[in-house]
């Protein structure tokens, strides 16, 4: 006799076996929406340049200007593409394809030079195609 799962099923529809499976589909995939005096504003990620955490608050510094947000830099770090952004610093964020140039001390994304963490420095480099043997 073969058993076969058919799972939880209620009305006819298939319920999801684990919490992973409950995932939520998000309608915007290319933006986050961020609250800002008031009002949720949608923040496209490829307008981010990078982040600065602040206790409480984050610093978004985007192509256009700069956003102030009462959300610590972890939840960004949750909710952003790990493909697009990473963590260079226990304070900041920045796009991945923005980043112009890296040294020991900072990174300039667009224009901006953001501080590059000891810690953070090696993971940044073991991330990125570089050329040449020359000292870093």
């Amino acid at each position: 006799m073969e058993i076969i799962d058919k799972g939880k099923v209620k009305n006819g529809i298939k319920l999801p076996d684990t919490i992973d499976d409950q995932k939520p589909e998000f309608l915007i995939k290319d933006a986050i929406f961020v609250r800002h005096e008031g009002s949720l504003v949608k923040v496209k990620f490829n307008e981010m340049l990078w982040m600065k955490g602040e206790g409480n608050y984050t610093n978004i510094v985007l192509k256009t200007g700069t956003l102030i947000v009462r959300n610590i830099l972890k939840d960004f770090e949750k909710s952003l593409p790990s493909d697009q952004f990473v963590r260079i610093h226990k304070s900041y964020i920045v796009r991945i394809d923005e980043i112009n140039s890296i040294n020991m001390k900072e990174v300039i994304v667009g224009k901006d030079p953001v501080p590059v963490g000891r810690t953070y420095y090696q993971m940044l480099l073991n991330g990125i195609q570089k050329l040449g043997s020359g000292s870093e």
